[in-house]
């Protein structure tokens, strides 16, 4: 099972993109987005938003693989990510606009794997699509099943 821990408000802009691969992942995929703070401190909402981050991880998914999108992560290429996730309960961690408290997610969770699409910033709902659409793409070379039809 994969799960998308997503800050963010609104998927509006590619709502039908992202409805289309949560239709053929449908037992697979949830994706849970976690309401922003709105703050003018960042720092505040950094801290409030990683709180509620690991608050939400222990509540409902300590026990899964858990992969932070970082572009300074480790980056993906599909056939890598597709055995990364293989077989594993996971859940992927999108932060919220102004980034996370990495050292603090690192200190709660020693198994907290980090990996990047590429060295560039997306906007989080292109993040989570492209997220979904590997995730898609891992699950048919698993199957055999063309993935191009």
């Amino acid at each position: 099972m994969f799960y998308i821990l997503s800050v963010s408000d609104s998927d509006k802009h590619f709502c039908s993109a992202i409805q289309e691969y949560e239709k053929r992942l449908w037992k697979d995929l949830k994706i849970e987005n976690l309401k922003p703070y709105k703050d003018d401190n960042q720092s505040f909402v950094i801290e409030k938003e990683t709180t509620n981050i690991i608050e939400t991880i222990n509540k409902k998914y300590k026990n899964y693989q858990k992969i932070l999108l970082i572009k300074e992560g480790q980056s993906l290429d599909t056939f890598w990510f597709a055995s990364l996730i293989k077989g594993k309960d996971s859940v992927f961690i999108i932060w919220g606009p102004y980034w996370v408290n990495e050292q603090r997610l690192k200190s709660e969770y020693s198994d907290l794997k980090e990996t990047s699409f590429w060295a560039i910033t997306l906007p989080h709902w292109l993040a989570k699509l492209t997220l979904i659409e590997q995730i898609y793409r891992a699950t048919t070379l698993w199957t055999g099943k063309k993935y191009h039809y």
